[in-house]
């Protein structure tokens, strides 16, 4: 049996070839990118089905696959989703996953208990939790009943947490206007982001510190994240943290230095933050890497004796910035905040304490409204990360280089055991395994109570709707445009739907007049026995281009 798993390409949901001009850089872009990336290098699937909605969505399918072996290649299949019924009815696809839990998951599994013959899991990746209209797709979901060969994914358990509370609160609030609402029956497996360790070592650390002017003896504090305090982290508390550890340990050996590196999000926040460390008196000790190419990453690891994360933003889940320090061997310092909970334990960095003393209760309540970037900039600037606790933990791993030798080891050990992805896929196809050989028995009358009937909301509009016992026939455009082969041009996504052969035997078919009911009948009979609703849009696509009178 051919094991297939199927996810959907979206506009938004992968990187490009590379960070072009006007594309900004994303955590859960570069996450959904290096995950299916790693999935078809360490996957045992027989075939994986990108789903596009869109003639467009092939480019970046194409971007996905670049620099992947052939044998690879050879193993993938495009299609469009409006055909995933069809797919999921003729046992076609093992596995749907899909790379957000907000992203449709309860349109899906209607889908899947309509169509589906056999266990089919229907499973999703979390990313930032953070954001209010997750709580409509919540919603969604949750009245599509989720069973137990369904799952989300969580990549740590703080925002495994998370989703129990969402669904919680969801469930709370409608009890409290007489609607029950079924608890979801899925798992919700914990299993972190993966990272290539491989990649991040060997880095040149001494000619990166040459290129950036640091010298060779400096203590190298450095920090990589995206430069937006909207939504990672404010980078201001950090310098200031950073001159209250040079104060602390001036005159006491090796010279410390910051390095600050990250992609722009749009906004002039480096040449800020450069200003901020003038202002500190540190610009002889302080280095910006803005945009920098994805090669230099490993020699910026390298180059630095200690990593430090001080993440003050909801927005953020996991973290994979931590653990790509960790590959380098680098001990870490961390906010003690969301996924680094599980990614930082005691042996191999500092966690600083984190307070969120402001009150939220308007921001809660106008949330929904504002957009995302000033909703992230309120929650991030309510929450502190203790100042003295981070320059402290600077200090002791400035003091001390036998701690920070024994965390790199440990650092470096715990990456390999659980964050590269040769182990990490194995750990995704394990839960599969597990969810298809679950029990499911089919729903084929199965309706989203949210999905819209768009003839029964908008019937009023036309004329008619759906009258099958009109009399129709070829049109004399039709004898003109289509008299041996169909000339006449079909859209590239009504392609997905039908093809010239099937216009010539709707054609053939109305050579005297028809009813356009019996019409229908005879191309499902004889065209779409395997997609009937393709008849009726065929039928009323040659209606509309007139080729049909």
């Amino acid at each position: 049996m051919t094991r297939t798993l199927a996810t959907f390409v979206q506009p938004g949901s992968y990187t490009g070839s590379g960070v072009g001009p006007g594309e900004i850089l994303v955590g859960r872009k570069v996450a959904n990118t290096s995950f299916i990336r790693a999935l078809l290098r360490f996957g045992s699937f027989d075939r994986y089905c990108f789903l596009v909605g869109e003639l467009a969505d092939v480019e970046s399918v194409k971007g996905l696959l670049q620099g992947l072996e052939q044998e690879i290649v050879e193993r993938i299949v495009v299609r469009n989703l409006i055909e995933l019924p069809e797919a999921l009815a003729n046992g076609e696809i093992s596995v749907i996953h899909l790379n957000s839990h907000a992203d449709q998951m309860g349109t899906v599994i209607t889908l899947r208990d309509r169509y589906a013959g056999s266990a089919v899991p229907v499973t999703a990746q979390i990313h930032s939790l953070s954001y209010p209209s997750m709580m409509g797709s919540y919603l969604s979901t949750a009245l599509a009943e989720p069973r137990e060969i369904d799952a989300v994914f969580c990549s740590s358990e703080p925002g495994k947490e998370v989703v129990q509370r969402c669904f919680g609160a969801l469930r709370e609030r409608m009890a409290e206007r007489g609607a029950s609402l079924p608890e979801p029956r899925w798992r919700l497996p914990v299993v972190p982001l993966g990272i290539s360790c491989a990649a991040l070592r060997g880095g040149d650390g001494s000619a990166m510190r040459s290129a950036l002017g640091i010298p060779e003896s400096a203590f190298v504090v450095l920090s990589m994240a995206r430069f937006t305090e909207y939504d990672k982290m404010d980078i201001f508390p950090l310098v200031t943290a950073f001159a209250g550890f040079v104060d602390a340990v001036r005159g006491e050996g090796r010279e410390p230095w910051l390095v600050l590196a990250g992609a722009r999000q749009g906004t002039r926040t480096p040449e800020m933050v450069g200003l901020w460390a003038k202002g500190l008196g540190l610009q002889d000790r302080f280095r910006l890497r803005v945009d920098f190419p994805e090669a230099e990453k490993s020699g910026l690891l390298a180059a630095a004796d200690v990593f430090v994360a001080p993440s003050d933003n909801p927005q953020e889940t996991f973290g994979i910035s931590v653990v790509e320090a960790q590959a380098a061997g680098l001990p870490i310092i961390a906010a003690d905040l969301d996924g680094y909970k599980d990614t930082v334990p005691e042996e191999v960095g500092i966690r600083v304490a984190t307070h969120w003393t402001t009150n939220m209760d308007r921001v809660s309540e106008v949330g929904p409204m504002l957009y995302q970037r000033p909703l992230h900039l309120f929650l991030g600037q309510s929450i502190e990360v203790d100042l003295n606790q981070l320059a402290q933990a600077m200090a002791t791993l400035y003091r001390d280089s036998d701690l920070r030798m024994a965390m790199g080891i440990a650092a470096s050990q715990r990456a390999d055991r659980l964050y590269d992805w040769a182990r990490v896929i194995p750990r995704f196809e394990e839960v599969w395994a597990e969810l298809s050989a679950g029990p499911f028995v089919q729903r084929p009358d199965a309706s989203h109570p949210l999905q819209m009937d768009f003839q029964q909301v908008f019937g009023h509009y036309p004329t008619t709707v759906r009258n099958t016992h009109r009399a129709v026939r070829r049109s004399v455009l039709a004898e003109a445009a289509c008299r041996t082969e169909n000339n006449y041009p079909i859209y590239p996504e009504m392609k997905n739907v039908f093809d010239g052969d099937a216009v010539m035997a709707a054609l053939g078919l109305a050579e005297s007049p028809v009813m356009l009911g019996e019409l229908e009948r005879e191309l499902v009979e004889r065209v779409f026995r395997k997609a009937p609703w393709k008849a009726s849009v065929l039928v009323g696509w040659l209606l509309k281009h007139g080729l049909l009178e």
